[in-house]
């Protein structure tokens, strides 16, 4: 049995404002290559290497419940060049919580006939999509109250969920593999700045629940990653989707899970082996540092690799620069965000310093300044208002009959 996982495709997002359109489909189109090509081999068709029997998509398939239209035909035209090419591949389908779960699953009953298979339901939950001797349970994002009135929590839900697909399994299909995927985020996972997580722990799960079955196949955290056992993973989103993703190695897994082999543990799992698949992307996410000057003047031509980068500039400059992302694109087309930190940091350490003098200056003379009135009034109101030399002179006025 070999099967591609992915996830947090997050079709139709877009970054600080720019489509990704393009992105996403060059990324779908590694896609399906990745999982056309065994079968263009003649020499692949042996029982040895056999091709891919499933896609799996762990969730967030779209990056909003209301997806922009060009992400709904981008999806659509996915999956019918695959099942063009590959109408064996049975392509397994969970929403997220960037989903909409009824959207999603709309014609789900008719697709099952093109094996494609959604699951958006508990009822869907236990009726698991068997392929060979491996039975896959799909377990959709569960939002509050999915299983039951007064479930709020991700733990007891899943738990309550796992219990049930547990039972189900062992009383219909004791003798199959069990491959379980899911979207939610477990203890010890790390995450970045582009999911959206709750606030304390009330989404986090304990991995230990998923020690029964032979693989996990995950979505939600957008790292490529494997916490705790050595089934469970994380197979990341296929492009980083925010600056804090930019050192992330984006990958599709390939899962390849043997049920008839001895496992050399001497457990009775099956065998199991996942190796990462790099994804190609049209441009990398790149975070940078250095002046203005640097980047603007390049006379050594330093920067120029970064041309076609979607390029973060956090810059070293004390004093902000005015329009700098206007003033790069010219050099730096896919600059998206320039951060002035510094300058930042340092004009308010200099105004708080002037503020700090003017309320001495104040104290020594007993009485508030013209100049102290007029700060107080730019921090109330940002910029000065249009009457305020009337306000002004009657503020003298009044500072005149104090003394």
């Amino acid at each position: 049995m070999k099967f591609l996982h992915t996830g947090d495709l997050h079709l139709g997002k877009a970054f600080h404002e720019h489509s990704l359109i393009q992105d996403q489909e060059h990324f779908l189109n590694q896609l399906i290559q990745e999982l056309v090509s065994p079968e263009e081999n003649p020499s692949s068709q042996n029982e040895t290497n056999k091709v891919y029997q499933a896609l799996v998509i762990a969730g967030d398939v779209y990056d909003r419940a209301v997806p922009p239209p060009e992400a709904v035909a981008l999806f659509d035209a996915f999956l019918t060049r695959l099942k063009e090419k590959l109408p064996h591949l049975h392509i397994i389908i969970i929403p997220g919580n960037h989903d909409s779960q009824r959207r999603l699953a709309f014609a789900a009953s008719m697709l099952k006939f093109q094996r494609i298979h959604i699951a958006s339901t508990m009822e869907d939950v236990l009726n698991p999509v068997i392929i060979d001797s491996v039975a896959f349970y799909s377990l959709p994002f569960m939002n509050p109250n999915f299983l039951q009135d007064g479930q709020t929590h991700q733990q007891d839900m899943i738990q309550t969920a796992i219990q049930q697909i547990l039972r189900y399994h062992q009383e219909h299909h004791p003798q199959l593999a069990k491959v379980l995927v899911a979207h939610l985020f477990t203890q010890g996972a790390l995450s970045s700045d582009s999911e959206r997580v709750f606030i304390g722990t009330a989404e986090l799960v304990d991995a230990s629940l998923f020690q029964d079955f032979d693989y996990v196949a995950l979505g939600h955290l957008h790292r490529c990653q494997n916490p705790g056992d050595k089934q469970i993973w994380y197979s990341g989103s296929p492009l980083a989707y925010s600056f804090s993703e930019a050192e992330n190695t984006n990958a599709f897994l390939k899962v390849e899970l043997n049920p008839q082999s001895e496992n050399p543990s001497g457990d009775s799992k099956p065998v199991l082996s996942v190796s990462k698949i790099p994804v190609e992307t049209l441009h990398q996410v790149c975070r940078l540092e250095g002046s203005f000057e640097d980047f603007y003047q390049d006379k050594e031509g330093k920067y120029s690799k970064y041309k076609d980068c979607y390029l973060e500039i956090s810059s070293t400059d004390l004093f902000p620069k005015e329009n700098p992302i206007a003033l790069l694109q010219p050099r730096y087309p896919y600059l998206l965000s320039y951060r002035q930190d510094f300058a930042t940091i340092n004009s308010s350490s200099a105004t708080m310093e002037q503020r700090r003098q003017l309320i001495q200056d104040a104290g020594e003379q007993g009485t508030p300044t013209a100049q102290l009135f007029t700060a107080f009034m730019e921090d109330m109101y940002q910029e000065l208002p249009k009457n305020f030399s009337q306000e002004l002179e009657l503020f003298k006025k009044i500072l005149e009959e104090i003394k």
